[in-house]
């Protein structure tokens, strides 16, 4: 997650990183087909939320085998809906790549602005007295982010996921309750890496996995591409719209091949090092409006973390300094580039090269309205951050997270339909998407309206303070 939305969470104590590298085993090709019914992935279809006014209601989506709702607070939090204890607490978290552990219950009264307070209150709170199953596991932590900070207890807990196949049930999961927090306004569900990696305990990752609800340590993540739904259409007029899948791929969510990549070890720049989904970048690149072809940036390669908990992407100040030439534009006083609101109406794209995969995100979807008339470029310098792509990125990739043995996959995002699929733990997942994609031309766009009138815009960064 970037430095203003809980970032990519360093814990304070007690989780302590432990460096390692298991065995990556066996390398062959291993796709189950799935059955109704059949035990061995968990999918969470996306629904789009792009302005919040108030606590929103939940909707249910179409019940399919292993698959429960998916909110999107404003395009900035992807919130998934779990059940805490006995009988089950309903409990809303922010499903975040960028960290690790499952905590609920932050102090709303800390949060500093009344919309980012509204948000907290309507998440869902658990009472740990009021659960017949819980124990206490008497340890303890803070978990300090870019932007606020909690102390939790750990406890030790059943997690039910309202609307998969029997509602699917994991007992004994270890997560954190906060006993105290400061402007932190959203619950989280970190699926980044668990034991033996950067904690001593089973994350939710680990769980799922150990407790035979999926069949492998993976994780397959398309958001689905902007929209102007603002939550309140029919569920179903969106259900196609984005998906993240525990075990699981679904190949009607991407066009051509999954190219695969090394999941990079933990950085020596990095504070603690602690293994992330960081991925080599070898250049981002820009492709003018009606051309076809890209312009890359110099000093654009670089190891780069996948930030599903970011809303935004964040890069060094070279490249900040080139998307700012592209566009034409002068960087505001905090980095942010403020650029006309139908900059891409005309089609343009930002490229994001990784090796022989290019990840061409459309301008229309990297472009987000902070405000009614005031647009921005998706992304703000990395000065005192971890280089990572966030939601402007994610939107038009799909990405495979295998932490079964260490790497990363990925493709052009796109929606054809779709076709979910069972990841066994065998790895060298050779997959081709079913959709296809039009080539780069001057096709016309709309602006999304990401997070209009939330806030007035103070710099871009004004936005941030909504989590």
């Amino acid at each position: 997650m970037s430095r203003y939305l809980l970032p990519l969470a360093l814990t304070a104590a007690s989780a302590s990183v432990l460096p390692h590298t298991p065995d990556a085993g066996a390398a062959v090709a291993g796709v189950a087909a799935r059955a109704p019914a059949q035990a061995g992935m968990l999918s969470f279809p996306i629904v789009e939320r792009r302005e919040f006014k108030g606590p929103a209601t939940r909707q249910r989506l179409r019940r399919r085998d292993d698959e429960a709702t998916l909110y999107n607070a404003t395009n900035v939090a992807y919130m998934i809906e779990l059940g805490l204890g006995t009988p089950p607490q309903q409990v809303r978290v922010q499903l975040d790549t960028g960290s690790n552990e499952l905590w609920v219950d932050p102090d709303c009264s800390t949060v500093t602005d009344a919309t980012s307070q509204a948000f907290c209150e309507s998440v869902g709170t658990f009472v740990p007295s009021d659960s017949s199953t819980l124990v206490d596991t008497e340890e303890s932590t803070t978990l300090a982010y870019g932007r606020g900070d909690a102390d939790i207890e750990y406890v030790l807990d059943t997690v039910v996921v309202p609307g998969s196949s029997g509602n699917a049930t994991l007992k004994q999961v270890q997560f954190g309750v906060a006993v105290a927090s400061d402007d932190a306004a959203v619950p989280i569900c970190g699926v980044g890496f668990g034991n033996n990696y950067n904690l001593e305990y089973d994350n939710i990752v680990d769980q799922l996995a150990l407790q035979g609800v999926t069949k492998s340590r993976t994780l397959s993540l398309a958001l689905g591409s902007a929209t102007n739904d603002d939550g309140r259409d029919p569920v179903g007029d969106n259900i196609g719209n984005g998906i993240v899948i525990f075990g699981g791929v679904d190949t009607k969510k991407f066009a051509g091949p999954l190219y695969k990549f090394t999941n990079l070890p933990p950085q020596s720049d990095d504070p603690g090092q602690p293994w992330r989904y960081w991925i080599q970048m070898d250049s981002v690149g820009f492709t003018a409006a009606g051309k076809t072809s890209s312009s890359a940036y110099s000093s654009s390669s670089m190891p780069i973390v996948l930030d599903s908990g970011s809303s935004l992407s964040y890069l060094p100040q070279d490249v900040m300094d080139d998307l700012a030439k592209s566009f034409g534009v002068k960087a505001q006083s905090d980095g942010s580039l403020i650029v006309d609101c139908d900059a891409g109406a005309k089609g343009g794209y930002v490229d994001f090269t990784f090796d022989s995969l290019v990840i061409s995100v459309p301008l229309s979807d990297f472009i987000w309205e902070a405000q009614a008339g005031v647009c921005a470029v998706g992304a703000l310098p990395s000065t005192d951050t971890t280089n990572l792509l966030g939601d402007t990125f994610l939107r038009s990739a799909y990405v495979l997270f295998d932490q079964d043995h260490q790497n990363i996959y990925m493709a052009q995002a796109a929606n054809c339909g779709s076709n979910e699929q069972v990841l066994s733990a065998s790895g060298n997942y050779n997959l081709t998407g079913e959709c296809t994609v039009q080539q780069k031309s001057a096709a016309a766009g709309l602006v999304p309206a990401s997070a209009m009138a939330l806030v007035a815009l103070v710099g871009v960064q004004a936005l941030m303070s909504f989590l």
